[in-house]
């Protein structure tokens, strides 16, 4: 009888070890398992964690069945570097992704999705922003990726540089819903972009919280809430393993930083995390120990196994009394790569966060969550350990690669710096706490444009020129603003001072080529275009076949238009290409079918508006004389492009051949009222005098001078 008792208390110790390690509740390697990620998502902003201030009730639903993890944290507060660490189970120096831009994941590091795909399952993703674009290797192992979203640089426009939400999840449902759920189980990663900048929240959010970054969380609840009531009413949502996650904070201006990207503060690190297993296990529980990002990976994968030789644990290793203190490191390259700046890296043990930089810092999380008081001088033997303990961890970042310029450009619509810095290993660099301002001054710069604030774009831009002439994306926003304000002249100028200091900026040399073309001096514009043939051929290419087509060149203009998009019809700007040559030769009708099409092939694709596309067609359909088309094409062109003068004008011709003098006074003021800049009133002006009425010419000229009096064009019109 003892030996019974002794095998059966052994056995009840292995049943409770067992129960203490998560084993009784396993990821089921047979159902769905589902990764919804929230971009940007500070934990500390969201009730679930505390926050009174914001009503997130479809994740607060969530939480009550899943397990919370307190004290989550990000291993790098940059997009695609935390979302390399979740599908490998890697640091950023294993995986081989150290930034946004320039580096491309390991190819001998195994992904998430590469491994539920030999476990027999589909494999789906949707993503709301290019910095989670595929082919810099995030997207391996999976079936289905969508990331397609496109952007016109020249707009700089953050619009078409992410998609909304509810875009994505319409994707993320149709890709679940036309998958054959009973022959297989299904892996799908559903990312969406909100509350990343810029905190512009639709209704009726933006107007229930004063707080803008708030009425975005609860925007990605919305969202996400949507999508969760999608599972329940599929049958998925019981039996499914979904994890609710962010990949980094937002600063919001503590410690100085507005974004993220450049500090290492608990604000920018600490995520949101939370599990829910199949049939509602340990649901409602909470994890106090801190976990990391890399602990994704071993949590799905132990449905198939152990794990062996990553640093990361199983988040079912981890019950509420657990008090593991082992260390949790975070880096950043972004103020090295782009600003010159050292690099940061800190280490988390315990309650303990050491920041190690040229001036380090230590923080006690427990006692100082908002970090407000550096404890390094009084905890001295805690400094010596962590600083000792980080240096294993601490590798540096190869050089980056050569970059896409359209990724680049895309990049900087959403508020990153572009361009690279080249600094020495063992170079003094500046502290990227002392130098905050300067990249939130950055990224004012580029808000501002974005909002159409073209003036003090350009007096952010000089200021931050005189400071540094080097910055190559100054210029070029100096460029774009410049030409938004129709001082061409100029924006070419500073486009070219920018290729003066790095004469191979391939994107430069097209700006100046395009404003080239734009006043005519066609000349220029193919002496540049052909600057870049190498690096940028699409571009290069394009600029090339619309120099040709002004010289009227039509077969030249095509074998241009060919070699843009090699043949390949499959993308809406090159059918607008082919479009706008079409109808230069006077071919109207093949001209509208090409814009129809890329039409057709932008709503498939989910695409946002492109640029002028709705322009051209109002053009094609106002030469064969169907007005009341072509009148709806250019006010859905307005509706997109509410800034351009050109669409304005087309239609204030069409209502004046039609004598609709109330409908043109009407659109003369609404284009006055959405950008009240010289292009608008050089655009009024000329075409009032184009319909005869010199008055009215004068006028307009008069108004823009106004407000503008140094500008030569509108000095010119108002002399007649």
């Amino acid at each position: 009888m003892r030996c019974l008792s002794i095998r059966t208390a052994i056995l009840l110790g292995a049943a409770l070890l067992a129960a203490c390690h998560g084993t009784r509740t396993p990821i089921d390697g047979r159902a769905p398992i589902i990764i919804i990620s929230i971009d940007t998502l500070r934990s500390d902003h969201l009730p679930a964690y505390g926050y009174t201030k914001v009503e997130t009730p479809a994740i607060d639903r969530f939480r009550s069945d899943s397990i919370l993890f307190e004290h989550a944290y990000s291993h790098c507060p940059l997009t695609l570097v935390s979302h390399a660490c979740v599908f490998t189970g890697l640091l950023p120096a294993d995986h081989g992704i150290r930034d946004n831009l320039g580096y491309d994941l390991n190819p001998k590091v195994k992904t998430l999705a590469e491994l539920l795909k030999s476990k027999g399952y589909a494999t789906g993703g949707a993503v709301s922003a290019i910095v989670l674009r595929g082919e810099t290797g995030i997207k391996r192992g999976f079936d289905f990726w969508q990331d397609d979203i496109d952007l016109d640089p020249a707009f700089l426009s953050i619009g078409r540089a992410q998609r909304p939400g509810e875009a994505t999840r319409a994707l993320a449902q149709k890709w679940i819903g036309e998958h054959d759920r009973d022959s297989n189980p299904f892996f799908f990663f559903f990312h969406i972009y909100e509350p990343h900048t810029p905190y512009e929240a639709p209704e009726p959010f933006r107007s229930r919280y004063t707080n803008a970054y708030d009425a975005e969380v609860a925007t990605a609840d919305d969202i996400v809430g949507k999508f969760l009531d999608y599972l329940r009413a599929e049958g998925i949502y019981d039996r499914a393993t979904i994890l609710l996650m962010s990949d980094h904070g937002e600063g919001l201006g503590e410690h100085g930083e507005d974004e993220h990207g450049v500090l290492l503060y608990r604000e920018t690190l600490q995520v949101a995390l939370m599990l829910k297993l199949p049939k509602g296990a340990r649901k409602g529980t909470s994890v106090a120990a801190p976990v990391q990002l890399i602990d994704v990976f071993p949590t799905i994968a132990s449905a198939f196994g152990p794990t062996p030789n990553l640093t990361g644990k199983s988040l079912l290793d981890f019950d509420s009394k657990s008090a593991d203190d082992r260390p949790i490191y975070s880096e950043t390259y972004y103020p090295r790569l782009h600003f010159g700046w050292n690099d940061m890296h800190s280490l988390i043990s315990g309650a303990k966060h050491y920041i190690h930089a040229a001036d380090p810092e230590l923080y006690d999380l427990a006692a100082d969550p908002a970090e407000v008081r550096n404890t390094l001088l009084d905890d001295r033997r805690t400094y010596v350990a962590l600083r000792e303990r980080i240096k294993p961890y601490i590798k540096s970042a190869a050089t980056p690669s050569a970059v896409d310029d359209e990724q680049k450009q895309q990049l900087i619509a959403l508020g990153y710096v572009g361009s690279t810095v080249n600094t020495a290993p063992d170079a003094v660099l500046p502290d990227p706490k002392k130098n905050i301002g300067k990249a939130n001054a950055i990224s004012q710069a580029f808000r501002l444009f974005r909002d159409n604030k073209f003036e003090e774009t350009l007096t952010a831009t000089s200021a931050l020129l005189r400071d540094n002439p080097n910055m190559l994306d100054i210029w070029a926003l100096q460029s774009r603003a410049l030409s938004k304000l129709g001082r061409i002249d100029e924006a070419i100028d500073a486009a070219k001072q920018g290729l003066r200091i790095a004469p191979n900026t391939p994107s430069l040399a097209v700006t100046v080529a395009n404003l080239s073309l734009e006043v005519g001096r066609l000349d220029d514009a193919e002496a540049h275009a052909k600057l870049s043939l190498r690096q940028l051929p699409h571009d290069s290419h394009e600029v090339l076949a619309r120099v040709a087509l002004r010289r009227k060149d039509f077969v030249k203009a095509r074998q241009e238009a060919n070699a843009a998009f090699d043949n390949d019809k499959n993308r809406p700007g090159n059918l607008m290409l082919a479009g706008q040559i079409a109808l230069e030769e006077g071919n109207v009708e093949e001209a509208l079918s090409d814009f129809d099409q890329a039409t057709a092939l932008r709503q498939s694709k989910n695409q946002p508006a492109l640029p002028h596309l709705n322009f051209f067609r109002g053009d094609a359909l106002a030469r064969l004389g169907r007005s009341e088309e072509a009148e709806a094409a250019f006010r859905e062109e307005i509706k997109d492009f509410p800034t351009d003068p050109q669409p304005y004008k087309n239609l204030i011709l069409l209502y004046a051949v039609e004598n609709r003098t109330d409908a043109a006074t009407q659109l003369i003021f609404a284009l006055e009222k959405a950008a009240p800049t010289p292009p608008s009133y050089i655009a009024i002006s000329e075409t009032l005098k184009t319909i005869g009425d010199a008055r009215g010419a004068k006028f307009w000229a008069s108004r823009g001078l106004s407000r503008y009096p140094a500008s030569k064009q509108l000095q010119a019109l108002y002399r007649g």
